[in-house]
Formats: C-alpha cells, sequence, structure tokens
C-alpha cells in the first residue's frame, strides 16, 4: 500500500477528508494538531474515529503528535503546558518525570508516535527555531538528557522520533520558513550529528531528517530526501531503522512538485514521507499511484518500507483498539506543577 508510507498532518475535522486518508489512501499514519480540538474529549473523538476507520480496512495506523512541550504543544488546553526543555536542562529527573507525564497522556490517549525529543545543539537565543527546545547547549548534557528522555517515554509504549538530523543547532535560519544552507561540516560532524549517533547507537527506532542544504552531501538536495543523507545513516552509522523527512509544505518546500519529491525520497531510500494534508493532497496521491504503477517508483524501497512499518508496530504493539476518557487530569496537572516548579 502506497499511502502506508506517508504520514499525514491533519488539519481539518472534515470526516470526509479523515475517511478518504483512510479508506482510499491507506496512509500509515496521522499527525493531531492542537487546532482540531477544543477539550480532551474531542481529541479522543478524532482518535477514535481514526483508529475505528482504519480497523475497518484491516491495518493498524499510526498516530503521533508534536508533544515537546513549551512552545510546541499540541494537547488540549485541560492540560497545563510542561516547561521548556532548556529550562530543565541542570536536573536529570526532570526529564524522566516530563517523559512519564507525555507518555502517559499520550498512551491513554491512544497517540503511539511522538515527535520529540529534539537532539539539536543550542547555539541561539531561545526564540531561535530551536532555541529552548533544545535539551541543553553541548553534547555531554543533550546526550544524557534525551537518552533519559527516550528510555522513560518507551516505557510507555510510545515511539519518540528523534529531530532534525544531522542537527539544526548548525544554521541560524528557521526551516519553517527557509532552506538553509549548512557549510561548515567540520562542526557538523565534530559536534551536531554526535547525540544522533549516540541514539543510533542506542537502537532508536526513528530519525526526522530536517531541509536543510549541506555542503558536500546534499547541496542541491534538502537533506530530508537526500540519497547522500541516506547513505550516511546507513553506511556510515550503520542505522538499521525508520527514516522519516520532516513536512515537505514547510516554507520554500511549499511550491516544490509534491509527487515528483515524494518520489525522489522513496526511490532514495526514506521510509516515511511526512506531509501537511491541504486541498491538493488527492491530486497529488493519484499522480504518485500513476508513478508506481509505470514503475518510477522502486517497488523494492517501497515494500522495505513497508516491512520495516510493520515490525515496529508488532514491537509496540500497535492496535486500533479505541480509548475512552480514563485519565484523571487533575492529578496529571498537579504532576507538571510540581514539575514546572523544580529548578
Amino acid at each position: 500500500m502506497l499511502g502506508n508510507v506517508l504520514f499525514v498532518g491533519l488539519n481539518t475535522t472534515d470526516k470526509n477528508v479523515i475517511r478518504k486518508l483512510i479508506k482510499e489512501c491507506h496512509v500509515g499514519g496521522i499527525t493531531l494538531y492542537g487546532r482540531l480540538y477544543r477539550n480532551y474529549d474531542e481529541m479522543l473523538e478524532i482518535i477514535n474515529y481514526i483508529k475505528k476507520l482504519s480497523a475497518e480496512e484491516n491495518y493498524n495506523i499510526l498516530i503521533g503528535i508534536d508533544q515537546e512541550g513549551y512552545r510546541v504543544n499540541r494537547l488540549p488546553r485541560e492540560f497545563l503546558n510542561i516547561k521548556s526543555p532548556y529550562s530543565m536542562r541542570k536536573d536529570k529527573n526532570n526529564f524522566k518525570e516530563s517523559a512519564s507525564i507525555v507518555g502517559t497522556i499520550l498512551n491513554k490517549s491512544g497517540i503511539n508516535v511522538n515527535f520529540a525529543p529534539v537532539l539539536d545543539i543550542k547555539r541561539f537565543k531561545d526564540k531561535h527555531a530551536i532555541g529552548d527546545r533544545a535539551f541543553g547547549d553541548n553534547i555531554t548534557d543533550i546526550i544524557e538528557n534525551t537518552d533519559i528522555y527516550i528510555k522513560e517515554i518507551k516505557k510507555h509504549n510510545v515511539i519518540p522520533v528523534v529531530k532534525h538530523f544531522p542537527g539544526h543547532g548548525a544554521t541560524s535560519i528557521n526551516t519553517h520558513r527557509f532552506l538553509p544552507v549548512i557549510f561548515n561540516t567540520k562542526r557538523l560532524f565534530e559536534e551536531d550529528i554526535k547525540p544522533f549517533k549516540h541514539a543510533i547507537d542506542n537502537d532508536i527506532d526513528m530519525i526526522m531528517v530536517g531541509h536543510f542544504l549541506i555542503k558536500k552531501y546534499a547541496l542541491f538536495t534538502p537533506a530530508s530526501i537526500s540519497k547522500n543523507i541516506v547513505k550516511l545513516l546507513r553506511d556510515d552509522f550503520n542505522y538499521k531503522n525508520l527514516i522519516i523527512t520532516d513536512d515537505l509544505t514547510m516554507g520554500i518546500l511549499r511550491i516544490f512538485n509534491k509527487p515528483m519529491m515524494i518520489k525522489k525520497a522513496i526511490n532514495n531510500g526514506v521510509n516515511i514521507i511526512m506531509i501537511k494534508y491541504n486541498d491538493n493532497f488527492f491530486k497529488n496521491y493519484k499522480t504518485l499511484v500513476k508513478y508506481y504503477n509505470q514503475n518510477k517508483i522502486k517497488h523494492e524501497n517501497l515494500n522495505k518500507s513497508l516491512e520495516m512499518l510493520n515490525k515496529l508496530k508488532q514491537k509496540y504493539d500497535i492496535t486500533n483498539s479505541l480509548v475512552t476518557n480514563s485519565l484523571d487530569i487533575n492529578k496529571i496537572n498537579d504532576r507538571i506543577t510540581k514539575l514546572n516548579g523544580n529548578n
């Protein structure tokens, strides 16, 4: 199923759209945004609708969220917001508790993928694209802090996705708006890439590649869909697990031909394509199917990605079981209040 390698950002509550994404395209994952729901019950309603449709199509769907906390918070308003990762960097216990809280919420809510933690090094101001989303401003702190976070959130059967390989801290340019060029590959490999290498050595399940142009590796192609970056991960770092792009509708990439980008990504060995839903989605999907039927998309690459995805779902026991409102939100908020008060 071609659609299984697409992780679609859902920015509409239109049930006809959701139904079509699952029933006709068989998308492999759906990412939730906070603007989709006004409260926790509404969030669960959307999640259960997704799961119900996926069950009818006889495949288990991934449901993801960007729940970093603080600036990147996608949970309903009933939940207090957790302070920034950077503000917690000096107390390792904070990261274990933060991951435990997030893992509990997501697991009880039927969300099985969290696009976190950020492994980028903080080199710029707090409001920079990475800034206080980072787990530290040096390699040691980032490795230690994210290691704690990853191990804890896995205990709650939530798949962590580390980002943004090979390191957003290497550029001051915001990839949500532009396509930055990273020229200093020496520093990139001596510093920025090391937290990712540590995560790989500790069997991280999924790595998100950022939208950068990188001298010597991907100067004319975004790193997120680059054959050279895939080769770097597979051959140089011996990474065996899933590679996912950052959202292909971000910034300057909005003007690029989406079916061509997705075709190139798959053919270059990328496993999962993240793309936000828009009015052109179904038209673009038909073009992808056309490419597939014309053998312009490498079937062996697609089949390998589907095999890897199925293994991941089995590892984390991903099912379409419906969820109920079984969380004690007051208790969760008490834990968040205590966490936020720790220095």
